[in-house]
């Protein structure tokens, strides 16, 4: 439910929370805010209020790329918030707990950015006082630094100078989390500068090695540490790096590097950690199992992502009124937790097993792309398959002892030889987490033979469209960067395409008028994004992000759903490209990992792991992929070796080898539309160069290639095709970026 802050700004949904208030999603004059409302014991501390008002100026004037900026405070009634920037990613906990310690490098240029937004504050007198991974947070919208390592911002700044009034605490009571306070903080000394250093170095450490260099305990045991107790080298970490948290990790403050020394000096070491693997560390206060001896630690061992962790309870940032363990975080990149990812997959094996009973034969019940039809099939399927293998073994070996014993041999044409000619087509591939480098469940390679028999007549071809005259498309409000792909849905065609911002914009065609351009906020993206309509009249949008992952997006009723994220691991190296079948029981999905064709599948409620397609070969550039008839997917790729277009083709769950598709070549994509009357067409850059059209009805073998007129210069940007009720519209850029749009008649 909606809620005014102030006059300038509304908040909608609650997506922190932490020990001095809630952080919320909103609307301000320029856009999206997060807006963190302290709490109500807080707001009506007139002190506190006071000082709000105090320390404006000094906190909105912190402007810098990795401090997460505050522009605004807001003093409303029992209202006392912070208006901050919006960040689309994670806290640095998070990744921390999801994906265990970090490669040298990657966390290196963390630890560097933070650095970086610390010179700022000091320089600008404040103290940040709390910095953990909980208050890093990770601009997923953000192209990655070095190692990969997503641009990391802090946040939370002068929080704790600012609820951190003499009347509010008292001298034993300690502000911070433990495992993160400096020592003179500990004696009772005021926090200076330094202070922010130790913390950062003890970040650092906990990215490297899983855990904090104090924690773990009782937490008088853990200050007591701090004052007391020195740190070993890590094993493992070059010198370099090593002297550095060493001196960040001083006792005295005034041997610690300061912000801008310690940025510098860390960047020094970037380019000796390429490569450098995550630290294998043993946890000091684990299970001794945990620590793997010297000899062992090679790939059996153990990965340091699974260790606990040793760290101590956290001390409120302030007196609360109980413990609140949840973290502060400033994103609208809502994630599908665990129970909504699993809610369907009851129904879901229900449905197979029901399909599988029903209309399919013992032991190959399958959707119609291939897929098994419940769990307790494809158990049997491996073991009929194991039983078999042993079959053509025993057989094998029995054949061979024959032809020992009575002189006989190989007659030179391969009869009598073991698995000559045969083809494994229903073998599951090892379960594997990344989704990647592997064959998907019930998607083999289908042998030569096969793809020439399935693929069509190979005499049957549509012919070329006539074109009627080109429209120019209004200017959206940022320029374009890429191509355009588009849709139909309830008599009205959805163009999609990405700004020089990396925002997703629409614009809506409706009989011969064209609305205004719209803007999907919340992610940034890179290349086109992929929209795929259902027959319901909802179209679903997926989209790149800058940190290469896939996230997703559904129109319904009028409006957008939040964006979210599609599997939070495999990173793709292409936008996607995406097609459902008329039944609104599958989606499909092909982009490209690496060199390699990859494909996911949506069915029954339930997306399956990414997938390799082997027979498309080595590809380049952006997939294109279109659905026909009885269950045909077809994928256009571009070949890495000379840029020719290919068409991949899936027919019955196999995948066919790759055919090229004649008079196409040389571009970025090849973007295929099916017409109403089973027609498929193929636009893209043509080996002549401009924009040309490939044309095979049904999906045949044969091709009619021709030039599209108009926009010469179109065929550098990937078109965008769309079948509109009998007629294909087409959508592509000019030279100068002038978007036009031209149908058939």
């Amino acid at each position: 439910m909606a809620r005014k802050i102030g006059s300038r700004y509304t908040v909608h949904q609650v997506i922190g929370r932490g020990s001095a208030g809630t952080v919320w999603l909103g609307e301000g004059p320029d856009g999206p805010v997060a807006v963190k409302l302290l709490r109500e014991d807080l707001a009506s501390d007139q002190v506190l209020v006071g000082r709000f008002v105090q320390e404006r100026t000094a906190l909105t004037s912190l402007d810098h790329p990795r401090v997460v900026g505050i522009r605004d405070l807001v003093v409303d009634g029992s209202d006392l918030a912070l208006v901050m920037e919006l960040v689309h990613g994670t806290d640095l906990r998070s990744r921390l707990e999801r994906d265990g310690v970090l490669a040298p490098q990657a966390a290196v240029a963390i630890a560097a950015d933070v650095a970086d937004a610390l010179a700022v504050a000091h320089a600008a007198g404040i103290v940040h006082r709390d910095v953990k991974p909980e208050n890093v947070l990770l601009d997923l919208a953000s192209s990655p630094g070095p190692g990969g390592a997503p641009r990391a911002k802090l946040t939370d700044f002068g929080i704790a100078r600012l609820v951190d009034a003499p009347r509010r605490t008292r001298a034993t009571r300690i502000i911070g989390t433990p495992d993160y306070l400096a020592p003179e903080i500990i004696e009772g000394l005021e926090p200076r500068a330094a202070v922010d250093i130790y913390a950062l170095a003890t970040v650092l450490y906990e990215l490297l090695a899983g855990f904090t260099p104090f924690g773990g305990g009782h937490t008088g045991a853990v200050l007591r540490r701090h004052v007391t107790e020195t740190v070993p080298p890590l094993p493992g970490l070059p010198d370099g790096l090593w002297r550095i948290i060493a001196e960040c990790l001083s006792k005295a403050p005034a041997s610690r590097l300061r912000a801008t020394e310690m940025a510098d000096r860390l960047r020094e070491q970037l380019p000796s950690l390429a490569g450098l693997p995550p630290l294998a560390v043993a946890s000091p206060g684990g299970d001794p199992a945990d620590a793997a001896p010297a000899e062992e630690a090679a790939p059996e061992a153990e990965p340091p992502a699974a260790r606990p962790r040793r760290r101590g309870a956290a001390v409120p940032l302030v007196p609360g009124p109980q413990p609140d363990s949840t973290r502060d975080t400033h994103t609208s990149l809502r994630r599908p937790s665990a129970d909504e990812l699993a809610s369907f997959a009851a129904a879901s094996r229900a449905e197979r097993e029901r399909r599988g009973a029903a209309g399919a034969a013992p032991g190959r019940a399958r959707s119609h792309r291939g897929h098994p039809a419940g769990p307790g099939s494809v158990v049997m399927r491996r073991r009929r398959l194991l039983a078999a293998v042993v079959a053509v073994l025993v057989a094998a070996g029995a054949v061979g002892a024959y032809a020992a014993l009575s002189g006989g041999g190989d007659d030179g044409n391969g009869a009598g030889r073991p698995g000559t000619g045969a083809t494994a087509t229903g073998a599951a591939a090892p379960n594997n987490d990344s989704g990647q480098g592997r064959r998907g469940p019930g998607l083999p390679t289908a042998p030569a033979a096969a793809g020439a028999s399935d693929a069509g007549s190979g005499d049957e071809t549509a012919d070329l469209p006539r074109w009627a005259s080109w429209q120019t498309v209004p200017a959206p409000p940022a320029p374009l960067t890429g191509g355009v792909r588009a849709v139909r849905v309830d008599g009205f065609t959805f163009a999609f395409a990405t700004d020089r911002d990396g925002g997703v914009r629409y614009i809506t065609r409706g009989g011969s008028s064209f609305g205004g351009w719209r803007l999907l906020t919340g992610i940034h993206v890179t290349g086109d994004p992929a929209p795929v309509a259902m027959s319901d009249g909802r179209i679903v949008l997926f989209a790149l992000g800058t940190d290469r992952l896939l996230y997703q997006r559904t129109y319904a009723g009028g409006g957008w759903s939040p964006w979210i994220q599609f599997d939070g691991r495999t990173r793709l190296d292409s936008p996607p490209a995406a097609a459902a079948d008329d039944s609104d029981d599958r989606i499909d999905l092909v982009a490209r990992i690496g060199s390699d064709l990859a494909t996911a599948s949506y069915v029954h409620r339930t997306w399956s792991a990414w997938a390799t397609v082997p027979t498309a070969g080595r590809i380049t550039g952006t997939p294109g992929l279109a659905a026909g008839r009885a269950g045909r997917l077809d994928a256009f790729v571009v070949r890495a070796a000379d840029s020719a277009v290919l068409r991949v083709t899936a027919l019955r769950g196999a995948w066919h080898p790759a055919e090229p598709v004649p008079g196409l070549g040389g571009g970025e994509r090849a973007e295929p539309a099916v017409a109403d009357d089973g027609g498929l067409y193929v636009f893209g850059r043509g080996t002549s160069g401009g924009l040309a059209v490939a044309a095979s009805h049904s999906g045949g073998r044969a091709w009619r290639t021709g030039a599209v007129p108009g926009p010469g210069a179109a065929g550098r940007y990937a078109p965008g095709p769309v079948a509109e009720g009998g007629r294909i519209g087409l959508f592509a850029r000019t030279g100068k970026g002038t978007l036009r749009y031209v149908r058939t008649v």
